[in-house]
């Protein structure tokens, strides 16, 4: 016999939703079936509470499941009492062929009760419930110094809605509900702003649930006319006159922050590469730590040189021939 879901999850049956939310992810981290490979025990018990969390989390779920128990699945699909044939009422009269057929079991309800809505959802992308939740790609494109910094967008899904008219039970009077056609759920257009995290890069994929919606953002990063990414590193190259590269001295290097010094040492040659440690961009996984700045020095050499000026070189010409 299957266990209490609230005994499953080591919660009362007075549990909030956030004590739930919390039980639910520290056994799924305990019994992980990538954390405990191998082992057959915790793959059942990942599976019993997945099961009980789908069950617990959903506020109609949970109601049906606290008065009927383990039977809430018949109630929730047939939408009569435990025990009752599919298309009866609890009374024994027949129900009308058109609230019946509003019910009629989908291939995803019953993998739902084969797997469980959690693994269901998790395998195959499929939501249960009177409102599936359907998985939608969108591109979003983002400066680089959004990429830094992390970034908001405004998305305009078409969400859906539980249909109030019918409570979500796509029944109207003797037929199906005419607000909704028998689904139990609106489609509406709706408006979102989601967040995009700190260190994306092009090709990354952040997934965002707005409205419950699971959205999955393909993002695209704009070439910038200052900087090259290689990953969490980036690339620029900085102009270092003449006497500067020859003498030593300091020089301006732009960052996506702002501006430092950087100390050039005496005879640096042109196409030397300085790393400066920390000032590329944030790592994704950890956006404390940052990747590396790589500055490529280009000498620029001198014009409009005076007659003087010509002389010197001149000077130094011939002070190392050959050179």
């Amino acid at each position: 016999m299957a266990r209490d879901y609230y005994e499953v999850l080591g919660v009362g049956r007075n549990a909030s939703e956030e004590e739930i939310r919390a039980a639910y992810r520290r056994l799924a981290l305990r019994y992980h079936p990538d954390r405990n490979p191998g082992d057959k025990g915790a793959e059942a018990r990942f599976k019993e509470i997945n099961e009980a969390y789908e069950v617990l989390s959903d506020p109609e779920k949970r109601r049906l499941y606290d008065q009927y128990g383990h039977q809430w699945r018949w109630v929730h699909q047939y939408g009569g009492a435990p025990g009752t044939a599919p298309g009866a009422t609890s009374s024994g009269y027949a129900s009308s062929p058109w609230t019946w057929r509003a019910h009629t079991t989908t291939p995803e309800d019953l993998l739902e009760d084969l797997l469980g809505g959690d693994l269901l959802e998790r395998f195959f992308g499929v939501r249960t419930g009177p409102a599936r939740r359907t998985r939608v790609e969108q591109e979003v494109e983002i400066s680089l110094e959004e990429a830094f910094s992390g970034t908001r967008r405004l998305l305009e899904l078409s969400g859906e809605q539980p249909c109030l008219s019918c409570r979500q039970t796509g029944r109207g009077g003797r037929g199906v509900c005419p607000a909704c056609g028998g689904r139990g759920f609106l489609t509406v257009p709706q408006r979102f702003e989601v967040t995009i995290p700190p260190g994306v890069d092009t090709g990354s994929r952040v997934r965002v649930t707005p409205g419950g919606q699971e959205v999955i953002l393909r993002i695209a990063v704009r070439p910038h006319p200052r900087f090259q990414r290689q990953g969490p590193d980036l690339r620029t190259e900085v102009e270092v006159p003449l006497y500067t590269a020859i003498l030593g001295g300091e020089v301006v290097v732009p960052t996506v922050e702002g501006r430092i010094t950087l100390t050039i040492p005496p005879e640096t040659q042109n196409g030397a590469v300085f790393r400066i440690p920390g000032q590329g961009m944030p790592i994704l996984e950890n956006p404390a730590r940052r990747g590396d700045l790589h500055v490529v020095v280009k000498v620029r050499l001198p014009t409009s040189l005076t007659e003087e000026e010509r002389r010197l070189f001149r000077r130094l010409r011939d002070l190392r021939p050959g050179s």
